[in-house]
């Protein structure tokens, strides 16, 4: 039984394991700024962000039911501080990516430690909902202050921002129980030998390769799209304080009309929104695109994570959805930054909208499985 306290701890802290990937526009833009970044090498390092969460997650099959909680919490918590400390010294492109990738293997081991707690409460998916809630509050408060960290040593500020939040997660660590719940756990390999799971888990990976596409690039084409530095940073926290609201409508409306059709909506959602977040439709157009893609993703997230947790009663099918989550959204960017063109991103978009209809299969073999 997870109570209250280990509950909100558990809320906080998948914010704090998530945080960088959350803010990545803010973070790949203040890059640029700093190290003067070309488009490959935006893709190839947010690539590397996600790459780290990815192993971190793969790894927490052997331990999330088997180590201390509080302790794991702490072991991770501090690689990513002292990698997001370090990663301040620069060292040029590689010096970077080495050090994102460090900080990406603690945030990941956070990140799927908090989910597996979320997974053991009474109702998870309610308290899945409200864990994205306060994602997405994290990701407005970021956004608004996108131009005060696109500058010169703004770079700096954000990397140290972010460790504080990971001081304040060693504090909330305390709050979680020892162990979780007792479950059959059998060899790792039986996760991923179940239908049901292993169909969820590719879902996942397919579904964040789309998330990956655009979260690595909307940066750059809102600023192709003619957005300023302070105009792009209130379209991108308007935008993704409807995902806010696609969060808490999901967690609102719980099972009643099922969770296939819920995936369905999101789905077609999405592919409606690539289809319009381009540059050349103007900035108004690219608002509300990009308003429509936060809120089907944090509304599909939810029910994806729902339909993860009914298929595998060992309880670590959650913890590893994380690695197929991050696994697609490092191949994502990688992928786009071989096919995009300067100052034209159809490839991100389609990739994305492909990915979303390909996804939305996978779930529902698994729901119906």
């Amino acid at each position: 039984m997870i109570d209250k306290r280990a509950t909100v701890a558990a809320i906080l802290l998948s914010v704090i394991g998530a945080a960088t990937f959350l803010v990545m526009p803010v973070v790949l833009g203040s890059a640029v700024i700093a190290f003067g970044l070309s488009e490959r090498q935006v893709g190839l390092i947010a690539a590397l962000l996600m790459a780290g969460n990815a192993l971190s997650a793969v790894s927490a099959l052997f331990w999330v039911r088997v180590l201390d909680w509080r302790v794991a919490s702490r072991v991770a918590l501090l690689l990513q501080g002292v990698a997001l400390g370090a990663v301040t010294h620069g060292g040029g492109f590689a010096g970077v990516g080495l050090w994102f990738l460090c900080a990406s293997l603690g945030g990941g081991a956070v990140y799927s430690l908090a989910l597996t707690v979320l997974s053991d409460h009474n109702h998870p998916d309610r308290v899945f909902g409200y864990a994205i809630a306060a994602q997405v509050a994290f990701q407005v408060a970021g956004m608004l202050l996108l131009s005060h960290f696109c500058v010169p040593g703004g770079f700096n500020q954000l990397m140290w921002g972010l460790a504080g939040l990971v001081a304040i997660g060693l504090v909330l660590g305390r709050w979680l129980p020892h162990r979780g719940a007792v479950v059959a756990t059998g060899p790792i390999a039986g996760v991923l030998r179940q239908r049901k799971a292993a169909l969820a888990l590719l879902g996942c990976l397919v579904f964040y390769l789309n998330v990956g596409c655009v979260w690595a690039y909307v940066e750059r084409m809102g600023s192709a799209a003619g957005f300023t530095a302070v105009g792009l940073g209130n379209a991108l926290a308007l935008s993704v304080s409807a995902g806010m609201a696609g969060s808490l409508v999901a967690s609102w409306l719980g099972v009643r009309f099922g969770r296939v059709v819920p995936l369905a909506v999101g789905s077609a959602g999405t592919v409606l929104a690539v289809a319009f977040l381009l540059p050349s439709v103007g900035p108004t157009i690219f608002l509300l695109a990009l308003a429509l893609y936060n809120f089907v993703f944090n509304y599909s997230l939810t029910y994806q994570y729902a339909v993860i947790a009914a298929a595998d009663e060992s309880g670590r099918c959650v913890a590893v959805a994380a690695a197929f989550q991050m696994a697609g959204g490092a191949m994502g960017p990688a992928i786009a930054a071989l096919l995009v063109a300067p100052g034209s991103f159809l490839a991100v978009n389609m990739l994305a909208a492909i990915s979303a209809i390909v996804s939305f299969g996978l779930f529902l073999s698994a729901a119906r499985a």
